[in-house]
This record gives structure tokens, sequence and C-alpha cells, in this order.
């Protein structure tokens, strides 16, 4: 019977049409143990590397390093990464995206060289936002602010190769900025924090669900409306989602974390973020209700693995054994920039990854009061003279 694990939905009810009840009852019972051994054995996505780099292509530009989650260095030549850019974010495949000192903008693939076809234009985002007759009304003239913006983090809704892809910025200065991939227009900016006016919105992290674009600010969660002007360029309107017992999140100062689980939006935040003694910083997760109104705490992450970091946020499943390479399902596997992790170096683990300082931890606190432990990447601010340190989950395509 294993060909009928290969026939599709529609030939499967045509042959049990053709069956009288009981065969019909055994038909279907021969078919769900087939589809479960194949639910057993499914293909899972690659299991992001943590990539680490100095920012600096005097100290690594001689070689990439990336370091799985079980402590072992991968040391891979790395030919298309562009030494000396800032990471701001990845998508799945092994796509990152990086800044210049001069914020200049960059989406490459490291295992392919591939490169995402930016126009001139895109290469790097200008405040677009109109400028108000004055600071203190909503009146706006035709000239555009056109000051440059620093680039916090990029998102990709899709795979940046395609003409389809919209790109979606946080910046120093804009709440959030958008262009599409391939055309030959321009960045959208929204929220412009130098007038008062234009409502800017201090988010904490932006992300795309289930191909809408939601960010989320120390409390509150927004909807970004993606509408296009009358060049294709995409803009978005910001709108607030009434979620209640969000100003429970108030008690706990840490930093928040907006991403896809199953295909939910949930929320990761952190609420013991000093480490010490060697242990890390402890989260809660949190998941949106289908009523899209409640916050509702997941005290278990249900055969995933939880992979966080200022440029990527991601939820990776996990076999039915809860265990693959090393890596644990029901656990956050967390990168944090530091300013003196070498305070407590005594305690914490230090990874071999060259250039790069990376210090690791664990969680230590007794199962039942964090219910989801998390292993944490410490990474020092800068490192002696090496530069700007910064360390990036990145998932690789399948080998």
């Amino acid at each position: 019977m294993a060909w009928i694990i290969h026939k599709t939905d529609h030939a499967i009810k045509q042959k049990m049409e053709e069956l009288d009840r009981e065969n019909r009852a055994r038909f279907a019972a021969v078919c769900a143990t087939w589809r479960a051994a194949a639910l057993w054995h499914r293909r899972l996505p690659a299991l992001p590397l943590l990539l680490a780099t100095t920012g600096n292509s005097c100290a690594t530009g001689r070689q990439g390093r990336t370091a799985p989650r079980n402590g072992r260095a991968l040391r891979i030549a790395l030919p298309w990464f562009p030494w000396g850019n800032r990471l701001v974010g990845s998508y799945d495949g092994g796509w990152i995206a990086t800044a210049s000192s001069s914020d200049q903008l960059l989406l490459v693939n490291l295992f392919s060289g591939a490169r995402a076809p930016l126009s001139e234009q895109q290469s790097a985002i200008v405040c677009a936002c109109p400028l108000p007759i004055r600071r203190d009304t909503i009146l706006t003239s035709s000239r555009r602010c056109g000051r440059a913006l620093h680039v916090k983090k990029i998102i990709c809704s899709t795979d940046p190769s395609s003409s389809s892809c919209i790109l979606a910025a946080m910046t120093n200065q804009c709440s959030i900025a958008l262009c599409r991939v391939g055309s030959n227009g321009r960045w959208r900016t929204r929220g412009c924090s130098r007038y008062i006016a234009y409502g800017h919105l201090v988010l904490e992290d932006i992300a795309f669900v289930n191909g809408e674009l939601y960010g989320i600010t120390h409390n509150e969660l927004f909807w970004f409306d993606i509408s296009f002007d009358k060049d294709g360029n995409p803009v978005a309107t910001p709108l607030r989602l009434p979620v209640i017992e969000m100003d429970a999140l108030h008690a706990h100062p840490g930093t928040r974390y907006i991403f896809q689980l199953r295909s939910n939006i949930a929320i990761a935040v952190e609420i013991w973020p000093l480490i010490s003694l060697g242990s890390s910083a402890i989260f809660k997760v949190f998941e949106l209700s289908d009523s899209g109104r409640r916050w509702e705490e997941v005290m278990s992450l249900d055969g995933y693995a939880l992979f966080l970091g200022p440029a990527c946020c991601k939820a990776m499943p996990m076999p039915v054994t809860n265990v693959r390479s090393g890596v644990e399902g029901n656990r956050i596997y967390y990168s944090k920039q530091h300013s003196s992790p070498h305070n407590n170096k005594d305690c914490l683990a230090r990874l071999d990854l060259g250039s790069c300082t990376v210090y690791c931890c664990q969680s230590k606190v007794g199962r039942h009061l964090e219910r989801i432990t998390s292993r944490g990447y410490h990474y020092e601010e800068w490192d002696g003279c090496n530069g700007c340190n910064a360390c990036m989950w990145l998932v690789p395509p399948q080998f």
C-alpha cells in the first residue's frame, strides 16, 4: 500500500467513492497511517547558523566564520561577503542584508553570490517624508526631507531575487521605510521623528507574518496597510491593533521581538536581561489569540526552537525527537550585543570564532520557573581595534 502516499487527495477521494462503507473505512485507516509516516519523515529546513563578523575588512576579510548552536566553529570561505559592512538582516536560503559605513545597502546570497536587483535610488534610504509648512502643523509642502537615514534592520517579504519582494526597514529617523525590489522606484518612508505631527513610532521590531507587515513598540502592536503610489512604490500606513492586556508587558522592560510561530503572530519579551554567573537571559513568549485581541502566554514552543537577534528572528520546526544536530526544541537561542560580557568571562564559555569574541551561556534557573529554556551568545560591542562586532542568525540553503 506504499503507493497510497503518492496519490493526490483528489485521486484518493475518487478511489474511496468506488468502495463500500466497510472497505472505505479500512482504506481511510491505511491512508491515515501512511500520512502519519510521511509527516514523521518530513524534510525540515536547514537550521540557522550564527554568522559572526567584526565589521572590519582588515580584521575579518581573510576568512568567513559561522557557528552552529552546538558550540562547534564551522569555518567557511565566504567570497561574496561584503567585508566591512554592518549586518542588518537576513532571509532564508543564505541571503544577508548589509549596510556600509555610508549606509549603502547590499542584499547578497553568501552561498551563490546572487544579488538582489536594487536600483541606484534603492541602494540607500533617504527620508521621503514631505516637509511641513511649520513644525507644529500637519500641513505639508511639496518638498521632501531628503536626509540620509541610518538603517537598523531590513526584512524581506519573499525571496530577494523576486520582483515581488518588498523590503521593509527600520531606521534612526523614520518609523518605517518600504521599497519593491527590481523596480525603478525608490524607498518610501513614514513617521519622520523630526516633526511631531507625523506620529513617529518607536518600533522595537518588525516582521512579515503570513505576508502581512507588523511592528511592535514597547506596548503596542501595529499592522501596516501596504498600498502603492502612482509610480508603483509601496507605501505603509500604520494601524494600531486593539490588543488588550498589552499593559501587562510594561512590567518587563527588556527587548521585544516579533516573529511568526506556526501561522500566528508571536512576540518574545526579555524579562531578565542581565547575564550573571554564566546564566543567560530569560524570555516570555506570547502568541496572539485566534480572536486577535488578546496575548496568551506560550508555556511550550511545541516542536519549535526559537532563534532571536537584532537582525533576525526565526521559529524553526523540530523533529518529533525534539533534538536535531545538538539543537533542542522548546529552547530559545539568542544573540545579543553586550557592552562588557568580559566581566563574566571567567564563568562563560568562549567560542573560537577568531576575530569576533563571542561568549556562550545558558539558563540555570529551574525549568518550573522559566518554562522555556534559553542559550545566549553574547558578543562585545567593540573588541579592541577590530571594529564593531556583529552576530546574526542566517538560515543557509539545503545542502
